[in-house]
């Protein structure tokens, strides 16, 4: 049975071999005379490499999207999000604002690190 390394792995040389055949076929493309008609089939030739290289980037983003890291980071998000929500709600007068400014950037910049580093 393969593992998630495997697939991810697999995938990878996958884009790796179409990104050199792509250069390939632009450079290839590049030596014909702009009026020669295999041009325009190497161009076909090429959006069709194309589209399947960003087949295979989506298909690693919705990994990505289903992952246990992800689950991970949006249970933390959410408990943080409530935690600013409830130390912002302190916030009503000027004296409240001035006392509770900590906590709400303390808590802002948790917020934060989970957004840019996943936890």
């Amino acid at each position: 049975m393969a593992t998630e390394k495997d697939i991810t792995d697999l995938r990878d040389s996958g884009v790796e071999l179409l990104d050199q055949k792509i250069g390939k076929a632009i450079a290839m493309k590049n030596t014909l005379g702009i009026r020669s008609p295999r041009r325009l089939k190497l161009s076909t030739t090429i959006n069709r490499l194309m589209d399947s290289r960003t087949d295979l980037h989506i298909q690693e983003l919705r990994a990505s999207l289903d992952s246990a890291q992800l689950a991970a980071a949006l249970e933390r998000i959410t408990a943080a999000s409530r935690d600013l929500r409830t130390e912002a709600a302190k916030m009503k007068t000027v004296t409240s604002y001035l006392k509770n400014a900590n906590a709400v950037i303390g808590v802002a910049t948790k917020v934060t690190n989970i957004v840019k580093n996943g936890g």
